[in-house]
């Protein structure tokens, strides 16, 4: 803009040297800036950004001593606003920064102090009062970029700390689920087995490993709430679209229920099937999550009568929605319930959560599930008593699956088929669970407790399936599988992830490492056999 005005304004010429300076620094300080973010040790590039900032503010700051001494009213009071607002400038850029605010203010305040004594009247009554105000000037932009300073300190002290917060919280949730899963697959499994050993042990072999059982799936459920919760948080859940069987879900949910509803004395009824269409669009898995954790805060919190559950299919601004809706009878909520219903940690009161356990954390994961789904979860007294949620979610047309020939499934389960699997884990208790599980299946199991040992024994057999754990000290199983698929005679060999993490980023690395399927910890012996199915 300077060197345009220069064009028509005589006397001016000096701008053009100026300018082509001007621009050569500007060039050496884009250099300076992209050495510096491309560095691998950013503190060596610092003193070249250093220089490269003072150098274009004293080239910049020069500008005002030939704009002052054009003699003019003007041309002084515009030298002072170049000045004034390159100090500015360089404050703002510093962002509390002690070097980078003296290398590129410091040549302006010397400018904007020396300028009048060079470019005007020594004798000039006023410059006193001018280098006053200066100083003043100069004193205050210190206060201001002090100020700043600790403004902008407080503010990356407060963001450290928030995500060290995050990160310590991540990495507990993570390391409480890894080491839970192994006991819980341990209790689950082993319970279950024990409990169908008819025949081989007495009535109360068989109670004690029901109750074991039980306990193992209450700690899995806890620990699914915490994981959830700490994936909304983190903004990496996710959720499906599919096809699936709308009313076969709500009816499937509901049955779940009848024996606890039962048990307690409490009715449980549906209605609202007639004219539901089949088949719609959505993640049923989600769905049937939050009905679940509706269905059991109904019956948990209803003494008598009964928990109804409807669902009816409308039309909103073109678009066909389902609003599942579970009311029940129990004692209804105040205003100051609903307004803290859905959030983390919560419970209705002290006496709730000594009366009815639970973490708190159902109704939260539930509403941010019917928001990711693009539903919205909410909560409301009952007329005639009691509370009602309703569940309103997209329900846009789904189509019927293809029919699935069952003949590979029986051939897989037939006693004539014998799998041979490599089972890799640095957990004994897996490697000990998952063998007996597959030897139940027929499979013949080998075992290693580590990578390199499961390298070495993939250089000497075939295997059909490896199950490989996906975290484990020294080489982990991503980088084993990556082996396994360089070379080798298993280059080929379905390899099945067994791990805990199970993100769609996690997923997603280990089908880049080369993995074909993978089964969450703790394994459910149904998932395991559909991953093996899905290989054979």
């Amino acid at each position: 803009m300077l060197t345009l005005l220069a064009l028509f304004k005589p006397g001016m010429s000096f701008v053009f040297a100026w300018a082509g300076i001007y621009l050569v620094a500007q060039l050496i300080e884009v250099v300076a800036l992209n050495r510096f973010l491309r560095a691998a040790k950013p503190r060596r590039a610092v003193a070249l950004n250093l220089f490269a900032d003072f150098a274009l503010a004293v080239i910049f700051g020069w500008l005002a001593i030939p704009v002052w001494e054009t003699g003019t009213p003007v041309g002084a009071a515009g030298a002072i606003l170049l000045l004034c607002g390159s100090i500015i400038t360089a404050l703002m850029g510093a962002e509390g920064c002690v070097a980078a605010f003296m290398a590129s203010a410091s040549p302006h305040v010397t400018y904007l102090v020396a300028t009048p004594l060079i470019a005007a009247d020594r004798d000039d009554p006023i410059l006193p009062f001018f280098l006053a105000g200066g100083g003043l000037f100069c004193l205050t932009l210190s206060m201001v970029f002090l100020w700043s300073r600790r403004a902008m300190e407080a503010e990356r002290r407060a963001r450290r700390a928030a995500e060290a917060q995050i990160a310590a919280k991540s990495a507990f949730v993570a390391m409480v689920s890894h080491e839970l899963r192994t006991p819980i697959n341990a209790i689950v499994n082993g319970a279950a087995a024990l409990e169908h050993a008819e025949g081989r042990s007495g009535e109360t072999d068989r109670t004690a490993a029901v109750l074991i059982r039980d306990a193992g799936l209450m700690m899995r459920t806890l620990l699914t709430d915490l994981l959830d919760l700490s994936k909304i948080e983190a903004g990496r859940m996710g959720v499906e679209v599919v096809d699936y069987d709308l009313p076969a879900l709500i009816v499937d949910g509901v049955d779940l229920w009848r024996d606890t509803a039962q048990a307690k004395g409490v009715g449980l009824r549906l209605a609202g099937l007639d004219g539901l269409p089949q088949w719609v669009r959505g993640d049923p898995m989600r769905t049937r999550q939050v009905l679940n954790n509706l269905l059991s805060n109904a019956i948990k919190f209803t003494a008598q009568g009964e928990v109804l559950v409807s669902i009816a299919i409308s039309g909103v601004d073109g678009q066909r929605q389902m609003a599942i809706t579970v009311r029940d009878t129990g004692p209804g909520l105040t205003h100051d319930q609903i307004a803290r219903l859905f959030s983390p940690y919560e419970q209705l009161g002290v006496e709730t959560a000594r009366a009815f356990g639970g973490t708190g954390l159902g109704l939260a994961i539930s509403r941010n599930l019917a928001r990711l789904m693009g539903g919205e979860l909410s909560a409301a007294n009952a007329p005639g008593g009691g509370a009602v949620f309703t569940l309103r979610l997209p329900a846009p047309d789904g189509a019927a699956p293809p029919i699935v020939d069952t003949a590979e499934a029986a051939a897989l389960a037939s006693p004539d088929r014998s799998l041979s699997v490599l089972v890799v884990d640095d957990h004994d208790i897996n490697r000990r669970t998952l063998r007996q599980m597959l030897e139940a299946f027929g499979a013949e199991v080998e075992t290693a407790e580590d990578a390199p040992t499961a390298l070495a024994l993939a250089e000497h057999r075939v295997f059909d399936v490896i199950l490989m754990d996906v975290r484990m000290p020294g080489m982990d199983g991503l980088e084993a599988s990556r082996r396994l698929r360089d070379h080798g005679a298993n280059r080929e060999t379905p390899i099945i992830a067994v791990t805990g993490a199970v993100s769609p980023e996690e997923v997603a690395a280990c089908h880049e490492a080369g993995m074909t399927g993978w089964v969450e910890k703790p394994v459910n012996a149904k998932d395991l056999y559909a991953a093996l199915l899905g290989e054979a």
